[in-house]
């Protein structure tokens, strides 16, 4: 099992075996969660979405775009550290178990998914990652060549 970051527009390009984990507050309308015609998954991850503490602190219009200014990716790095790592993993095992099974698969992979692409400095990405290598573990970002 591996753990990658992604981005809603790259949903379309998942292959089968790549469960979506979505960290978002709302997803977007034209990608409902659950099975698409081509069975890729793409389910919510409440424990990583932006929590309440993260409401009115980013509009996306400001002009630095810097994760490092951003009180927004601050206060959510900081919720991030509040989650019981091991327990994290021991729920996405147990995910991942799972969905092997009632999809008949041999192995799942899963992508934390936000909005952002990667060229976009700013975004939820940087946390994650930032939070997931803190805890000893690879992350990287998910490619059509990965």
């Amino acid at each position: 099992m591996k753990l990658y970051t992604s981005y809603w527009a790259q949903v379309r390009n998942f292959p089968r075996n790549l469960v979506g984990l979505s960290t978002c507050v709302s997803n977007p309308k034209w990608r409902p969660l659950g099975k698409d015609n081509r069975g890729v998954l793409v389910i919510d991850c409440p424990p990583l979405r932006p929590g309440r503490a993260c409401n009115g602190l980013c509009n996306g219009k400001c002009a630095i775009k810097h994760p490092n200014t951003c009180s927004f990716l601050h206060t959510y790095y900081k919720q991030l550290t509040q989650i019981n790592f091991e327990n994290f993993m021991k729920s996405l095992e147990k995910l991942h178990d799972k969905i092997c099974v009632n999809e008949q698969l041999s192995d799942v992979d899963f992508a934390l998914i936000v909005y952002e692409s990667p060229l976009n400095e700013c975004s939820e990405r940087k946390m994650l990652q930032r939070w997931i290598k803190e805890n000893g573990l690879q992350i990287e970002e998910w490619s059509v060549h990965s």
